[in-house]
């Protein structure tokens, strides 16, 4: 009966932060769908539409650090609480947003609101559940979790035509906070808060010095290949599917925003079907060094022939196996959480995470920067209905760094301790 209970409540507390983390990745890759109204209400320039997408990552990267230290000395019920409520906020003022500062405000509190989000996760599965249930159960969160990514493609195209792009930020502001409220009610930091130890005997917390942990971490030369990893390979997934996926598709393919939309949503099943791939090879074969170079290989494969093979167009009808299988290699990256768990002190999970963390949204804040300004370097001044639009060479010369980002990730896994 017990146990019973125990099962109970941490499947409780998993279900309601995995479906804040869907939350998170609507919030994430929504901007995709609605960079043309953007553009043109607006009146942005690529570079300033990069920026604007930006201001989730570099939000997000920023509270990292923070927010890992947070979770492990207030634990992640009140950090991811406080967090939902800013999310909330910020997503109803970019709704209402009159110009691109009042945007820029409205990203800003959302990246910092959501940021919490993940890490937090991470903490409750480090004591809700076993050390070896750890990469099975991140796959299932990232495969939950991305299906935020999924709402932010066709079906968010479909709301956007039905309400307009401002209302739908609206609801989803709102939805924010309800989970704001679920969350106080449901969460509990720590096995011991309804009787139980922890299933791996660790502290919620850290006694570890504030600053001290921190740095035991950073100077740890074992976090820094998961910290690339995330960099390279979840900085270009977030930034092709997050921003510039379906505008390269309507430019260079003359797509209607939602089928646009159904590729890059293709792209996402792609990550929900491969964390919960990678998940499982990796708890058969007890190797994620293995698993992420597999993976990080195919992925670097496939940019080469987008970008050096076919030119940068590669024929419609492969572009859904090509997404596809961008999806499913490139979330190989899952597994470095993991790692980077393995590899510090335990008590500092919280911490170490929210490091290698950073990686990943500085990985996607800088690269959707440098695409914009590349695009808008090579801009040859088409504008359709005050949106720029790109040609293929543009598109061409600024995806080369996702095929850069490939080989640097293969170096970064190389790396990597197994632990």
């Amino acid at each position: 009966m017990e146990i019973a209970k125990y099962n109970r409540t941490k499947w409780t507390i998993w279900s309601v932060l995995v479906l804040a983390f869907v939350i998170v990745f609507f919030h994430r890759y929504s901007t995709a769908v609605v960079a043309e109204d953007l553009a043109s209400e607006l009146n942005l320039t690529g570079t300033q539409l990069s920026n604007l997408a930006s201001m989730y990552f570099w939000a997000y990267a920023a509270m990292q650090i923070p927010y890992g230290i947070m979770i492990d000395h207030i634990g992640p019920r009140k950090t991811i609480s406080m967090g939902m409520l800013l999310a909330g906020i910020g997503s109803i003022i970019f709704s209402f947003a009159p110009n691109i500062l009042i945007a820029y405000v409205g990203r800003l509190l959302v990246g910092v609101g959501v940021a919490g989000v993940f890490v937090s996760i991470l903490k409750i599965q480090a004591v809700w559940y076993k050390r070896e249930e750890f990469p099975m159960i991140s796959g299932w969160t990232s495969l939950v979790g991305n299906f935020g990514g999924v709402l932010a493609t066709t079906p968010l195209a479909f709301l956007v035509l039905a309400v307009g792009w401002r209302y739908s930020f609206v609801l989803i502001g709102i939805i924010s906070l309800f989970f704001y409220a679920l969350i106080l009610i449901f969460v509990k930091d720590h096995p011991r808060d309804i009787g139980f130890p922890s299933p791996n005997g660790d502290a919620p917390k850290s006694d570890l010095p504030f600053w001290h942990g921190l740095l035991e971490v950073i100077k740890n030369k074992h976090t820094w290949p998961n910290f690339f990893i995330l960099f390279t390979l979840m900085g270009t997934i977030t930034s092709f599917s997050g921003l510039w996926g379906i505008p390269y598709l309507m430019h260079i393919y003359e797509l209607p925003r939602s089928v646009a939309s159904n590729y890059v949503l293709l792209l996402t099943v792609g990550i929900m079907v491969g964390s919960v791939i990678m998940g499982g090879i990796a708890k058969r074969i007890g190797k994620i060094k293995t698993v992420i170079l597999g993976g990080g290989s195919i992925f670097t494969i496939i940019w080469f022939y987008i970008i050096v093979i076919t030119g940068g167009q590669p024929p419609l009808w492969q572009l859904p196996f090509l997404y596809l299988s961008l999806g499913i290699t490139a979330v190989s990256f899952i597994l470095s959480f993991t790692n980077v768990k393995e590899v510090n002190n335990p008590h500092l999970s919280g911490t170490a995470t929210s490091v290698a963390n950073v990686g990943g949204f500085l990985g996607g804040a800088i690269l959707n920067i440098f695409v914009g300004f590349v695009l808008d370097l090579n801009w040859g001044g088409e504008l359709v209905n005050g949106a720029r639009v790109y040609s293929l060479v543009a598109y061409r010369l600024a995806f080369t760094v996702f095929l850069a980002m490939g080989i640097i990730a293969l170096l970064a896994t190389l790396l990597q301790k197994e632990a």
